[in-house]
């Protein structure tokens, strides 16, 4: 092969692994009378995530350079630099955490907030992502940034918000809402559930499943799945051995653990494993299996890159010919279907 053939391939490679290596800047605005768990949510999320390979570049602000701020819970954030300091660009992230809704009632969010909201708008039309958690959703509708745009908010502040601000479509049944580089979260740990959905939507399901066993969550469904999930509807028991086998199973999709391999891992026999499984989950281990699968599955369907075969062998089936089957017997319907919806 000539030097002039192989060197655009190279230069496609480089740059392919520059796009791959590129940090994410997660700037936080942090306002008076912040909750502390509507900001340590999200942060941890994207902290835990970049341990086991993500990069994300997490930064903090507030309305003044060197301001000093005080959560609602009485711990002092100090010496934070100004928003306007802070340079975001397309495809980076911008959280703003709640803050006390009675502050919100009494006004907090019409005096000494107008250059800020500017620069919200700034960040908003330069393709940044904008994220609120829990009350933090009044400081995009204070802004006109949630004009004609659908959101969500702490369930307590619903009726608040409709009532004050009847441009934007407020839905009540959703963990979060995602509309266009809006964000906007329910209540406090659901702040926690969108920062993996952004996870997972940055660097794949692989990582963020990690993320969630480290921070001892459930990986929880998005807003606009259906209300079954896998994560959750065969997680309410309490039986720490048989969170350790669902955990491995959801962990390495790809894995052909037999029931002895499992048994073991957890100092069982493979007759109690099973039964004790069937017990705390109602369901058997091989439909556990699949269904793991098929869910992770659904997650690479909707990545127009990927062919059936290699969906297939990142989810651990045999071939393209068996996932098709298998999802069929699952949804009723065959995988290209799902994707033409999607």
């Amino acid at each position: 092969m000539y030097l002039s053939e192989v060197l655009p391939l190279f230069v496609k490679h480089s740059n392919r692994i520059k796009i791959m290596q590129k940090e994410i800047n997660v700037a936080f605005a942090i306002l008076p009378k912040v909750h502390m768990i509507d900001l340590a949510g999200p942060v941890q999320v994207f902290y835990e995530a970049n341990q086991f390979g993500a990069k994300f570049n997490i930064q903090y602000c507030a309305l003044q350079d060197q301001d000093t701020v005080p959560s609602q819970q009485g711990l002092m954030f100090a010496n934070l630099p100004s928003f306007n300091t802070i340079e975001l660009f397309k495809s980076d992230y911008l959280f703003i955490a709640g803050i006390e809704f009675s502050a919100i009632q009494s006004g907090q969010l019409k005096a000494g907030y107008d250059r800020f909201y500017d620069w919200l708008h700034q960040q908003y039309n330069k393709g940044v992502n904008i994220c609120s958690v829990c009350s933090g959703t009044f400081v995009l509708a204070a802004s006109q940034m949630l004009q004609n745009k659908t959101c969500t908010t702490h369930w307590k502040c619903l009726d608040y918000l409709k009532k004050n601000y009847s441009s934007i479509k407020v839905v009540s049944d959703q963990l979060y809402v995602k509309d266009g580089n809006m964000y906007t979260s329910a209540g406090m740990t659901s702040g926690i559930d969108m920062a993996l959905f952004i996870v997972e939507e940055n660097f794949g399901p692989v990582i963020t499943s990690k993320v969630a066993r480290e921070m001892v969550v459930f990986l929880r469904r998005t807003g606009t799945q259906t209300q079954d999930s896998i994560y959750l509807d065969f997680r309410t028991h309490i039986h720490p051995a048989i969170h350790t086998v669902q955990d491995h199973i959801v962990q390495h999709p790809t894995a052909k653990n037999s029931i002895e391999e499992l048994a073991e891992m957890v100092n069982m026999s493979d007759r109690n494993l099973t039964r004790l499984f069937r017990k705390h989950t109602g369901i058997s281990i091989q439909d556990f299996k699949t269904k793991c699968r098929l869910t992770h599955a659904e997650t690479l369907l909707k990545h127009p890159g990927y062919t059936l075969d290699y969906i297939a062998s990142q989810c651990g089936f045999k071939d393209g010919r068996q996932l098709r089957r298998m999802w069929k017997d699952y949804y009723g319907k065959s995988p290209s279907a799902f994707k033409a919806a999607q």
